[in-house]
C-alpha cells in the first residue's frame, strides 16, 4: 500500500508516522506539484487536497485524507463525489484553536481592542472615548449556527463565560453537550432573534450558501455581534456591509470570507466595528499535531480493514 503525503497541514509532525508497524505500507512525502503528479499514479492513499487532475492520474486511489475539516471543494469535484474513493477529514482537530479564536474576535469587539491599539500607536490615552462602553459576556446568549466539532468547541468556552447557548444544525443531536437541546435549521429565525452573539460554525454547502442573507441579518438584535469562523460564503457579505454601515449590528468578527484573500475593494475592510483576520482561526502547532494524529489512527485502521474516523458524506458535503 502506497501513501502519498503532501506538505500541508501537520507536515511538521510527520515524524509521528515513523514508528508505524505496518510492513505492507510505503509512505512517500512529496514537496512539489511535479513530484505529486508522478507519485499519485500508483498511490492508494493521498494526504492532501484532491483536484480533478490528481483524480484523473490517481487511478489506484482508494482513500483521501483531507488535511482540512471543511471539504467544500467537493462542490467543484464531481469526479470525486461520483466515484468510490473514500474521503475523510480532520474534523475535531481545529476545534480548540477556532474556539479560542472565536472569543479573540468577540473580545476585540466588546473590549474595544482595535480602538485601543490605534490610540496606542498615536500615543493617546483613549479612556474618555472608551470608558463605560465595553460589554461583559456573562448572561448573554450565544447562538451557534452549525453544531459540529467547531460549534461544540465554541460552546464549551461560552459555558466558561456563563453564557446561555442556543444552537441549530442540519442534523441536531439530542445528546449534544453544552446546550439544552440543539434545534433543527427551521429554528434559525428564533436563534437569530434571541441571540446577543451569533457564531457561524457550519460547513459551506449548496444549502448553506448565503444562509445569512439580508432578511436573516435583519432578524438579529441591533446590539448583537456576528462572528464567522467556519467558511466564507455562508454570510451574504454585501448584506452584512449594509447592516454594519447602517448601525443595525453592534459589530462583526470575520476570519473567513467568500473570496480569499478578501478583495481590496470589499466594503468589509472599512465597515464600522469590524475585525478581520486572514483565515487563521484554525492555526496552531497543537492543531497541526492533531491532524497527523488523526491521519496516523486512520492509517492503522485502513491497513487493518477497519472503519475510518471522520468519514465524509460526499453527497452532503460534510
Amino acid at each position: 500500500m502506497k501513501v502519498v503525503l503532501t506538505l500541508t497541514e501537520g507536515s511538521p509532525h510527520f515524524g509521528l508516522l515513523d514508528d508505524l508497524d505496518l510492513p505492507d505500507m510505503r509512505i512517500v512525502t512529496v514537496t512539489t506539484p511535479e513530484e505529486l503528479a508522478d507519485e499519485i499514479v500508483d498511490a492508494d492513499v493521498l494526504y492532501g487536497f484532491p483536484t480533478a487532475d490528481l483524480l484523473q492520474r490517481g487511478k489506484a486511489l482508494r482513500w483521501i485524507q483531507s488535511p482540512s475539516a471543511g471539504v467544500n471543494y467537493l462542490q467543484n469535484l464531481a469526479e470525486l463525489v461520483q466515484n468510490d474513493i473514500v474521503l475523510t477529514n480532520t474534523r475535531g482537530a481545529h476545534g480548540p484553536s477556532i474556539g479560542e479564536h472565536t472569543f479573540a474576535l468577540l473580545f476585540a469587539l466588546t473590549r474595544h481592542i482595535p480602538e485601543s491599539v490605534q490610540a496606542q500607536r498615536s500615543h493617546y490615552w483613549a479612556r474618555p472615548e472608551l470608558y463605560r462602553t465595553s460589554r461583559e459576556m456573562r448572561g448573554l446568549t450565544m447562538g451557534i449556527v452549525g453544531y459540529g466539532a467547531i460549534g461544540r468547541a465554541v460552546a464549551q468556552r461560552a459555558k466558561g463565560f456563563d453564557m446561555e447557548i442556543l444552537a441549530v444544525d442540519t442534523h441536531p443531536d439530542p445528546g449534544a453537550p453544552f446546550v439544552p437541546e440543539p434545534w433543527g435549521m427551521e429554528r434559525l429565525p428564533d436563534l437569530l432573534e434571541q441571540s446577543d452573539v451569533v457564531v457561524v460554525a457550519a460547513p459551506l454547502t449548496a444549502e448553506s450558501y448565503h444562509l445569512l442573507d439580508a432578511a436573516a441579518l435583519a432578524r438579529m438584535k441591533p446590539d448583537a455581534y456576528l462572528i464567522v469562523v467556519s467558511r466564507g460564503g455562508i454570510v451574504d457579505e454585501e448584506a452584512l456591509a449594509d447592516a454594519l454601515e447602517a448601525g443595525r449590528l453592534a459589530g462583526a468578527g470575520l476570519d473567513v470570507t467568500e473570496i480569499e484573500p478578501l478583495p481590496a475593494e470589499s466594503r468589509l475592510w472599512d465597515a464600522p466595528n469590524t475585525v478581520i483576520t486572514p483565515h487563521t482561526a484554525g492555526d496552531s502547532s497543537e492543531k497541526e499535531r492533531r491532524c497527523v494524529e488523526i491521519l496516523r489512527e486512520n492509517l492503522v485502521r485502513f491497513a487493518n480493514g477497519e472503519t475510518l474516523m471522520n468519514l465524509v458524506d460526499k453527497q452532503r458535503g460534510y
